[in-house]
């Protein structure tokens, strides 16, 4: 069953002192990233319109999940002892449901059809209309309600910590897009990851 590490309980002392616009903040793992996200929040009121989180979940639920799911990995888990759910950009991350933020298993059932046949784990959703999933290798994915089989599917990133820190808040943000990056207006969310140094100025 996972645990909070010292490591983990010491990660959002430290992002709160990390304000200034240098190196250390630039190559920040995941997790600090969301949390600095969280600290910056309280400050910045239109990061606030791309950016909602919680307070952390019961472990319980967690252990749970890892019970049905035994192949949830370490960085997910660690992502609902941070956050019960979040929303990152239009990105709606569920969690237990006794918060705030939208229930996991409102989620399953919803898709529970395309979950049986691609034996994935949903864990967000897009506005678009997709389910955004990890598979039992720990890939990130996402598909319609069409989708049937791996080959309907797209993968996002090879895990949940890159999926987070790389794709949705750093470097591959644009890759989530079918369009030139140059072609792709800048928003409350790009403009917050340029002003961190997580995304390219010059990506636009």
């Amino acid at each position: 069953m996972w645990h909070a590490t010292p490591v983990e309980i010491g990660i959002l002392a430290g992002a709160t002192l990390r304000q200034n616009y240098n190196l250390e903040t630039i190559n920040m793992a995941w997790d600090e990233k969301l949390l600095t996200a969280m600290d910056d929040s309280k400050d910045m009121s239109i990061l606030k319109i791309v950016f909602r989180f919680a307070p952390p979940v019961n472990y319980s639920f967690i252990n749970d999940l890892q019970r049905k799911y035994p192949f949830l990995d370490d960085e997910y888990c660690r992502f609902l002892s941070i956050t019960d759910g979040a929303s990152l950009w239009m990105y709606e991350f569920f969690g237990s449901g006794s918060l705030e933020m939208p229930a996991l298993e409102g989620l399953m059932q919803r898709w529970q059809p395309n979950v049986d046949k691609l034996r994935v784990f949903p864990f967000a959703e897009y506005p678009g209309g997709n389910c955004i999933a990890m598979r039992e290798n720990g890939e990130v994915i996402q598909f319609d309600f069409r989708a049937e089989s791996d080959t309907d599917c797209t993968v996002l990133a090879q895990s949940f910590g890159l999926f987070v820190g790389n794709v949705l808040m750093g470097e591959d943000f644009y890759s989530l897009f079918d369009i030139p990056a140059t072609d792709l207006r800048d928003n409350e969310w790009t403009d917050y990851l340029k002003q961190k140094g997580w995304l390219s100025k010059s990506s636009t």
